[in-house]
């Protein structure tokens, strides 16, 4: 048995985007692209995580690594071909391994703007296929931090579930979470 303590560092956590459009780019590749409303900064960073759901053709949806980005499209590998509609882009804190045990021992959010904004926490079961808030709409004044795990509190995280954070504006929030994995 292994005991391993790990951090996510993410800097300016965007809003949940809808998609606009949804494309095969290179198929050969296995390269997806998703195009959404023009942000004012890049939303997704390259290496981060983002899940993709209620796409029309069931295999876009899913957690997967970006791979690319710009201000209006993201990209990531999968091997779906053809296009589609529908759906949304919420940018993933910690994708939790499905064999080990994971435990969330310190979360904070940290508003980097100069006005208030709304940041929501959920936890996603990539199993069962279900979602829901840890923490919803939470009022982060311009320029503070939140702990939404902390002092002696501890997340358990069952297999296979994965952290999502959204905030209410695009690149105004930076997050750390704190973990251990038991494996």
């Amino acid at each position: 048995m292994a005991t391993t303590f790990k951090n996510v560092l993410q800097n300016n956590i965007s809003p949940v985007l809808s998609a606009t459009s949804v494309a095969s780019a290179t198929p050969s590749a296995g390269s997806v692209t998703i195009s959404f409303a023009t942000q004012t900064t890049i939303p997704f960073q390259v290496g981060s995580y983002i899940t993709v759901a209620g796409v029309s053709v069931s295999g876009y949806n899913g957690t997967f690594q970006v791979t690319g980005a710009t201000v209006s499209s993201v990209r990531y590998a999968n091997a779906t071909t053809g296009a589609a509609t529908g759906g949304t882009i919420t940018p993933t804190l910690l994708v939790s391994n499905a064999s080990a045990k994971t435990t969330v021992i310190g979360l904070s959010l940290t508003n980097i703007t100069s006005n208030v904004v709304l940041a929501t926490v959920q936890l996603q079961d990539t199993v069962a296929l279900t979602t829901a808030y840890y923490a919803k709409d939470i009022v982060i004044p311009a320029s503070q931090s939140l702990r939404v795990v902390s002092a002696g509190e501890k997340l358990i995280l069952g297999p296979s579930t994965n952290v999502l954070v959204s905030c209410s504006t695009s690149a105004s929030i930076d997050a750390i979470i704190s973990y251990v994995e038991i494996s």
